[in-house]
C-alpha cells in the first residue's frame, strides 16, 4: 500500500537532493568553470553526499538493499541525500509510487545556494539557467512532478522579464520568486515590475515563495547568538535554530504585504501565490495585522490602490503549506480553510517520517470537505490550468 492515506492527495512541497557536479552538467559551457564550489568548506555534508552517492550505486547492483531501502523510506535515517529517489530521477519514480500523491511540487535544495553565491552577475545568471535547466531534466522524468523556474527578482525588472520569458518557454507549470529587494535595489512592487506581473498573470502560472528564497537576508541580527551558549546552526533551508524559527515566515509577511499595500494584487487580481515551507501558524494574526494597519496608515499614505480589506487580498491571492506539527485543526476553524495545503517536504527531515499522521492529530473534528480542502482542494485552486492531467 502507498503512504498516502486517501485516494486523492496533493502535495505542495518537496524536493530533490542535488550532488555535487549535478548544476554543472546543465550549465553552458562559459559558466561551467566559474559556478561556486558545491557545499563548499561544508566537509561533513560533502562526506555524506559522497556517500550516499555510493550506496546508491550499491543498491543499483543489489536488489536486496533496494528493497530494504524501500521498505523503510519513511524513516529518518532514510531521509535527505540518503532518500529513496533523492537524486536520481528514475528511482523517484519509484518513491513516487510508494508515496501514493497524485501530482507534487519539485524544489531544489543544496544546488540553489551554490548558484546564487555567484558575486558576478554574468555567472549568477548563467546557474541560474542550469538550475532551471535540471530542475526539468529532473521532473521530466514522472509526470507527477512539477519542478519550479526560478525567476531572480533581485536582478532588477529588465532581467527578470527575460528570464521569466524563458521559463515560461521552456514550459515550467510554477515560477519561484525571491522576496526581499536587494539594499539600494528597486521594491518589487515598484511599476517597473508591472510587466513581469502581467507576464505571470497573462500565462496562467502560479507563485512560489519558500523558505531561503530571500537573497541571503536574515531578520535576526547576529548579536543575538552572542548570549553565552553554544551554538551550532542547523545547515539546510530550514531555519537553523529556534530563533531563527520564530522569524521564519516574515520575509513573505513583508513581500506580501507590499503586494497588498503597493496595489499589484488590485492591478493584478489573477497572481496566485503559494508560501511554501514557511509555516502557516501565523497567517490568522497576520491577517488582522494587516486590517489593522490600513485602518491606520490609509489616511497619512497613499494606499488608494486597496480597495478591500487587506485580508481580502490574501483570502484571494494566497496559499500555504504548514510544517508537519502545527496544530491545523485549529487553524482551519480559524478561518484558514481556503488557505491550507499539505506539504510532505519529502525528503528532507524537516518532514518528518509521518506528515500525514501528524497533521491528522490536530484534525479529529475537522469535517471531510474541509479535509479534502486540505488535502486536495486548495492545491487544485492553487495549480489551477497548470494542474497534471
Amino acid at each position: 500500500m502507498p503512504y498516502a492515506h486517501r485516494e486523492t492527495i496533493y502535495d505542495a512541497d518537496t524536493h530533490m537532493m542535488e550532488t555535487p557536479d549535478w548544476v554543472a552538467q546543465f550549465a553552458d559551457p562559459a559558466i561551467r568553470p566559474r559556478l561556486e564550489k558545491f557545499g563548499e568548506g561544508l566537509h561533513e555534508f560533502l562526506q555524506r553526499t559522497e556517500n550516499a552517492v555510493a550506496n546508491h550505486a550499491a543498491r543499483e547492483r543489489d536488489p536486496v538493499a533496494r528493497a530494504a531501502l524501500e521498505a523503510g523510506f519513511m524513516e529518518m535515517r532514510n531521509k535527505g541525500v540518503d532518500a529513496l529517489g533523492a537524486f536520481d530521477p528514475e528511482e523517484r519514480r519509484r518513491a513516487n509510487d510508494l508515496l501514493g500523491f497524485k501530482a507534487q511540487i519539485v524544489f531544489p535544495t543544496a544546488a540553489y545556494n551554490q548558484v546564487v553565491a555567484a558575486s558576478d552577475e554574468e555567472v549568477l545568471l548563467g546557474g541560474i539557467q542550469a538550475l532551471n535547466r535540471g530542475m526539468q531534466a529532473f521532473c521530466a522524468a514522472d509526470p507527477r512532478m512539477i519542478g519550479i523556474g526560478y525567476v531572480p527578482l533581485r536582478c532588477g525588472a529588465g532581467t527578470a522579464l527575460r528570464m521569466l520569458d524563458g521559463v515560461l518557454a521552456a514550459g515550467f507549470r510554477i515560477v519561484a520568486l525571491d522576496t526581499i529587494p536587494p539594499k539600494n535595489g528597486q521594491g518589487f512592487t515598484h511599476p517597473d515590475y508591472d510587466p513581469v506581473w502581467a507576464r505571470i498573470q497573462e500565462a496562467d502560472v502560479p507563485i512560489a515563495l519558500h523558505v531561503g528564497l530571500d537573497g541571503g537576508w536574515d531578520p535576526v541580527p547576529r548579536a543575538f547568538f552572542e548570549n553565552g551558549r553554544t551554538y551550532k546552526p542547523a545547515v539546510g533551508d530550514a531555519p537553523r535554530d529556534a530563533l531563527s524559527y520564530m522569524s521564519i515566515a516574515y520575509n513573505a509577511e513583508l513581500f506580501l504585504s507590499a503586494m497588498i499595500f503597493d496595489g499589484v494584487f488590485e492591478r493584478f487580481p489573477r497572481l496566485r501565490i503559494g508560501a511554501i515551507e514557511l509555516g502557516a501558524s501565523w497567517v490568522i494574526s497576520w491577517m488582522r495585522h494587516l486590517d489593522q494597519a490600513h485602518r491606520a496608515f490609509r489616511r497619512i499614505q497613499d494606499l488608494s490602490e486597496v480597495k478591500m480589506a487587506p485580508s481580502d487580498y490574501v483570502r484571494r491571492h494566497l496559499k500555504l503549506t504548514p510544517f508537519a506539527g502545527e496544530d491545523i485543526g485549529w487553524l482551519l476553524r480559524s478561518g484558514a480553510e481556503d488557505l491550507l495545503m499539505f506539504a510532505s517536504d519529502y525528503p528532507h527531515h524537516e518532514g518528518t517520517d509521518d506528515p500525514i499522521g501528524r497533521f491528522e492529530r490536530t484534525m479529529d473534528d475537522v469535517a471531510e470537505p474541509i479535509r479534502e480542502k486540505f488535502y486536495a482542494g486548495n492545491f487544485r485552486d492553487y495549480l489551477g490550468a497548470q494542474l497534471p492531467d
